[in-house]
Order: structure tokens, then sequence, then C-alpha cells
């Protein structure tokens, strides 16, 4: 799926919902626009076509994505707080709008994290060295079956179908 066809996917609810958070948040939604483009072209470019599975390659997006954001936003604010609060509120928005079963909402909640617990030391890297340095966690991804076998740490889950 490209940029466009996942906007296309909105409904009117999450329209003006995005609407609402770029009215409050201009500078930090440009942020997540951008980041947002840049996440689909690099995951695309590594990982064509799968990475909308619940594989490694849909961990790691959901890594690069939260790295990004949080990179973009703190174009406009020096505080890593703020940054990664304004990260996770808009991924959890997201996730939340996100038709999802249990198990894939939960794995794609803790990549999002990884990114975020990721980030500080990733957020003087280029966008290459974070896609590599990703890309290489990504690979010791750790497979679940089941919500109680995600834990909170630095390590990517997934559900199947390893790349």
């Amino acid at each position: 799926m490209k940029f466009r066809q996942a906007l296309k996917t909105l409904d009117f609810k999450q329209i003006t919902s995005l609407i609402g958070w770029f009215l409050k948040h201009p500078l930090f939604m440009t942020a997540t626009f951008l980041a947002t483009y840049r996440t689909f072209r690099i995951s695309q470019k590594h990982f064509p076509n799968i990475h909308w599975k619940h594989n490694k390659a849909n961990a790691f997006r959901h890594a690069i994505w939260n790295v990004l954001i949080a990179k973009k936003a703190a174009t406009f604010s020096s505080d890593d707080e703020k940054v990664l609060q304004w990260t996770k509120t808009i991924t959890d928005w997201h996730e939340d709008f996100s038709p999802n079963v249990e198990l894939a909402r939960k794995m794609d909640l803790h990549n999002n994290l990884v990114g975020r617990l990721w980030y500080p030391k990733l957020k003087s890297k280029s966008v290459d060295e974070v896609t590599e340095f990703l890309i290489q966690k990504s690979e010791e991804a750790i497979q679940v079956t089941e919500v109680s076998e995600i834990v909170e740490n630095d390590k990517m889950v997934y559900l199947g179908e390893v790349f």
C-alpha cells in the first residue's frame, strides 16, 4: 500500500480528527506527515509490499515511524519529553483508529514504544543510519503468539512471516 492509498482509507471521523490535531498542533502535525511519508518510502524500499503483514518488516516500520516522527518534531521543540509525548499520542491515536485484532494492536503499540525507546540514541543520527540500525534490530525481533509474551523492552516483536 502506498502513502496516498493509505490516506484514502481514512473515513470522515478520522479525517476530521486529523484536521483537529492539525489545528491544535500544526508544527507537530507537519512533522508527523513528513515522517509518515518518509517511513512509507523507506519501508517500501527495504521491504517492498510486505511491511503491511504482521512480520519483522512491519515491526521495523512501526519503530522507524516513531523515531522519524520524534526527529522531525524535534525540529520544532528541543524538549525531548514533549517530542516523545507527542509521538506517543499521535501513534496511539493511529492504533485506536486502525481495525486490528488485539494481539496485532499490542504488537504495533509495542514496536511504536521500541522506536521511542531508541530515539535518544538515534536522534543525532542520519536517517540512513537510523534505517540501518533498525533493520538490524528488526532481524533480532521476537516472534510472539500471545499478548502475555509482549514485555516492555527494546526488542521488536512480530506475529509471523519473517520477511
